[in-house]
Order: C-alpha cells, then structure tokens, then sequence
C-alpha cells in the first residue's frame, strides 16, 4: 500500500499529509504521538518508553484508532481528558487507516531523530569520572533518611566496582554536599570529575518514588534521568538499575562479571537490608556511643537475615576500627571471626577481604600474604578508595615508599575530602621524610575536621624531626593527655620534644605524669621517650612489648625517622626480623 505525498518548491502535499494532520491534531506542547502499527515496530525496544493515551475516531478515518505517546524523559505525556483535535468520525475506505500509520510513522522517525540529539545524544567525554551526591530525602518522615543515604552510598559501591569508570567518588567526600546550594560545576571542579547523579528519595505510604539524574558538568547536558517506584523488596534492586543506566549514559564497558557482581542483592528482607542501613549509618559517625548503636543494629540485620554477609563485614568494621575500649590483641581476633563468617557466606565480598588484608598486614605484620589480596580486592573494586590506602601503607611499609605514595594519592583522588585520606597521606609523607609535604597535607585534614586530632601526632612529628621545637610543642599540646585512638599520648610526645630541645627536667616532669598503667598501652611512644633521652635499652624494651602486643605503629618502625638513633642495635636488628622486614 502506498501513501501519496505530492512536492511543489518545498511544500509537501498529499492525503499522507492531510492524514497526519488528524493526529497532529492531538498534539500539545513538547509530546510526540503515533499509531498502533508505530508502536508495534518500536515496543521491544527499551530506548522507547510509550504509554496509550486510548482509542480515538478521527474525521475521514473509517474505524477508531489507538493512539500512543512518548514517554521519554524530557516529554510530556498529556491526560486523555485535556485532548482535542479533529475527532468527528466519518467512513472513508481502509486506504486512510495505512494513510494514517506511514505518515504517522514519517513523524515519528522525525521526532525520535530530534528527541535522540535533544536528550540523549549521550556522554561527550573521554574521561569517565563521576560523583554521586546524597540523594536528598524530601519525604516528610525525616527518620528515613537512612535510606536516602543508604541508596546513595549503594549507588557508589556499585559504580566503584566497574573498571572502566576512572573514577567514582567515595561517600565520605560527598556527603559534604549533603542539603548543598552549590552549583553542580562547583562541587564537579572541586571533587574533580566530569559528571554527577543527583536525585531525590520520597516515601508514599507502603511505596518509595526515586528520582535520579546524569548530568555532564562541561556541557551541561543531560546525560540520563528517570524516576522508579517501588514497594516491598523491590527498594532492594533500585541501586543496579541506576548503576546499570549510569554505565550506559556514560558510554563505559562494562563485563559480563560486573554486571553479575551490581545486579547482585546481599538480602531479599528489606527489614534486614534497613537495619544494615542504620548500622552503617552509626558507624559513619565514628564515635565510641554510634559505634554501639551499629553493632545493635548489625546484629537486628543479622537475626532477620543469618546469610546477610554485609552485617557481618560491619561487625568487623567495629572491632577492626576499635572505639570498644579493647586492646588490639582482644579486638582483632573479633574482627576476624566476622570477616571470615562473611566470606564462608559470600567469598566475593571485597569488604570483608579488605579487613582480612588489613589484619595480616597492620596486625599480623604478614606483608607478603596481604599484598596479593590487595592487588586481587583492587582488581575487582577499582574505585575501592579505602583498598589503595591500606595497600598503599603496606607498600610503604615494606621500603617500596614511591609506589606506597602513588597509592595513597589514588585513594585521596577517590575520597578528596575524607579528613582520613589526608591524614594518612600526611603521616606517610612523614614516614618518607618528605616533612614540607606531610606538614601541608596534615592541615589540610584538620581543615576538613578540626576534631580530627590524630593529625597533630605527624606533624608534630614532622616539626621534631625539623628542629622546630615550639612548632612541635604547640602541636603535641593539641593532643589529648590521656591515651586514645590506639595509643597516641600527648604528655609522651612532649616529653620527647623536651628532651631533644634539650630539657631533661622538663622532660622527665612531663613522663612522670604519664601513669604506668597507661604507659602499657602506648608502648611505642614510651619507646620515643626513651631514645630522646638516650636510654637505648629500656627504648628497645619498649619496641620488644608494642610487638608482643601487635601495636599498630610497629609496621611504621622500618621507616620512622624516630627510631634512626637505635637502627644498629643487635636487640632492634632482632626485631625487624620478627617484623618480617629482613
């Protein structure tokens, strides 16, 4: 069958075009509508979202007709009740129905071509790099904002793990922008990628509607947005979906392993999944009290769900990152069994491998064993932020200080505005005896969290081994004199600094106000004290018991300019040996 389009200049004429008009007729403003026979040509395929807005009888159309719209982001689906147009029907010959359908078809093609370069035109970028910011919770029940946070933070695992992303941005950086009026190309120039998912988290009753959107920061385009609605168990797969859509708007690879591993739920019981959600949310807030309330709350998840192997990855988390009051050798050992319980439930779960990693490394003091599980969890989490700073450490550790730097600063470009990366950045710096650097690092950490005073240890440190006694003094008087945070003491690091500024009294006052029950529990600095003072044995002696009882400084020794002055001793060779160093 064959529709007449007749040309005259550039008019174009015909009953094709007479026809169309009926359906055009339809129209309002910023909607594209077709025939039946269009849709069946377009339904199977998912780029096409349509909706039927019902049967209509236009004027010189013999039967009535189904007509659809597209429902693609950016145009309007109009109500079936706001719509006129040329609808008196009339008996004309079945020619008109196929008149109807090519020319709607001709206008459909037309307005898919300019809906494709509108709106989806795709990512124009080379580098793929991109920020997830806290979906905002704009419900009026403020206690759910767990999820809001949590769908977020799911968002990022997910994109972390898809190896041709460069970069995908932790949550820790982007919760700052959490509530933000900033611009979205402010907040891209200071997280530094080329674009950002945005979005919103609103509960509805027994539903919850999620809005989400990619924008490409350079040119501000839009690269994908869509809403979803869910209800019951399906709020457990919204995190892949997005993650999926994401990956295609961004035009990035992603393999068959990849997918698997983000379309993959930890649980099915979504009042398991929401305790989990609670729990990380305490723990995010790193306080002895919230990390209390995570472990209640890991453990809810876990008597709803005995298989969920994330609850028993943050389980471990709060020993391993001990606010327990424990001591390493009573914390660690805790840790542990959780990890191992998560991986004998889920061997792929790169959490509870990076705590096992981190356990051999900074308390077994079994470098060689963690450094292929490192290279194995960045392997499958590339954007695994915190995985590049432990590997980076060990690294470092080992001698290898170029590598263990280049690491760290991988892990600091994931997770610029973490206080923590900086930190640790920082101390290393100190450890590669780069003191100008660590210095400048440092308070860029304290400028992100001024609370955050395990950053007065290196640079006090870093000013002690500059000569700059006051500087080192005024920093080391930040520090809290009772022992916290895994054995930091202020008053030892100040009795040091005395006594090599030269003050033995002064020195010798401030050790005695440190009691020897808290002496026990920051071996490593009472072994700084000792060397400033030149008491070798008692230092050595001191060295001797932080490994008897795995303190986490002693991986630093193969470095630490603090220990320079006892390197030759038989007893410290000894020990290095036992550090697995030689």
């Amino acid at each position: 069958m064959w529709v007449k389009f007749f040309f005259e200049g550039e008019k174009v004429l015909g009953d094709g075009v007479n026809v169309a008009s009926r359906i055009q007729s339809l129209g309002q403003a910023n909607t594209i509508l077709f025939s039946k026979e269009v849709f069946d040509k377009i339904k199977n395929q998912p780029e096409f979202k349509t909706v039927s807005l019902g049967m209509f009888e236009f004027k010189n159309v013999d039967e009535a007709m189904e007509v659809f719209v597209l429902a693609n982001e950016g145009l309007q689906v109009p109500r079936r009740q706001t719509i006129g147009g040329k609808l008196k029907a009339q008996k004309k010959s079945r020619l008109n129905k196929w008149i109807v359908a090519s020319a709607s078809a001709v206008l459909v093609i037309i307005a898919v071509i300019w809906y494709k370069a509108a709106y989806n035109s795709g990512f124009s970028g080379s580098e793929k790099t991109i920020a997830v910011l806290p979906f905002e919770n704009i419900g009026a029940d403020h206690s759910e904002e767990y999820i809001s946070d949590g769908i977020t933070q799911d968002i990022i695992n997910n994109l972390s793990k898809i190896a041709s992303l460069q970069k995908v941005i932790g949550w820790i950086s982007v919760k700052s922008f959490k509530k933000t009026v900033k611009p979205i190309r402010e907040i891209a120039e200071e997280l530094n990628v080329a674009a950002i998912l945005s979005g919103t988290v609103e509960k509805q009753g027994p539903k919850t509607k999620v809005i989400a959107e990619l924008t490409e920061v350079k040119t501000n385009k839009r690269l994908w947005g869509d809403d979803f609605e869910f209800s019951g168990s399906d709020l457990l797969s919204i995190q892949s979906k997005v993650a999926l859509q994401i990956v295609n708007a961004l035009k990035a690879n992603l393999t068959p392993e990849e997918k698997k591993s983000i379309s993959k739920n930890y649980t099915e019981n979504v009042e398991a999944y929401k305790d989990y959600r609670r729990g990380r949310s305490f723990w995010d807030q790193r306080s002895k009290a919230s990390y209390d309330s995570a472990e209640v709350y890991y453990k809810k998840a876990i008597d709803l769900d005995p298989d969920y192997a994330l609850a028993y990855a943050g389980l471990a988390d709060c020993y391993t990152f001990n606010q327990k009051g424990l001591s390493q050798p009573e914390a660690i050992p805790i840790a542990k069994d959780f990890a191992n319980h998560a991986l004998r439930i889920d061997s792929t779960l790169v959490e509870a491998k990076t705590t096992i990693a981190f356990i051999q490394s900074h308390y077994d003091f079994d470098f060689n064993s963690s450094i292929p599980l490192f290279k194995q969890i960045i392997s499958e989490d590339p954007n695994y932020a915190i995985a590049h700073l432990y590997y980076g450490n060990v690294l470092e550790n080992m001698g290898e200080v170029e590598e263990g730097l280049a690491e760290t600063k991988k892990a600091l470009s994931l997770d610029p505005l973490s206080a923590v990366s900086n930190y640790v950045l920082g101390r290393n710096y100190y450890l590669a005896r780069k003191y100008d650097s660590a210095l400048s690092q440092l308070f860029k950490a304290l400028t992100l969290n001024p609370r955050f005073t395990n950053s007065f240890v290196p640079m006090g440190e870093a000013y002690l081994q500059k000569k700059q006694y006051a500087q080192a003094i005024e920093a080391f008087t930040k520090i809290p004199q009772a022992p916290f945070d895994q054995g930091n003491n202020g008053l030892l690091m100040l009795s040091s600094t005395y006594a090599q500024a030269g003050e033995p009294i002064k020195s010798k006052t401030l050790f005695e106000k440190v009691s020897p029950e808290d002496r026990l529990k920051c071996p490593y600095f009472v072994a700084g004290v000792f060397i400033s003072q030149g008491d070798f044995p008692n230092a050595l002696t001191q060295l001797e018991y932080a490994f008897s009882i795995h303190a986490i400084q002693m991986p630093f020794i193969k470095n630490d300019p603090l220990v320079d002055p006892i390197r030759n001793e038989p007893r410290f060779k000894e020990l290095m040996k036992k550090m697995n160093f030689e």
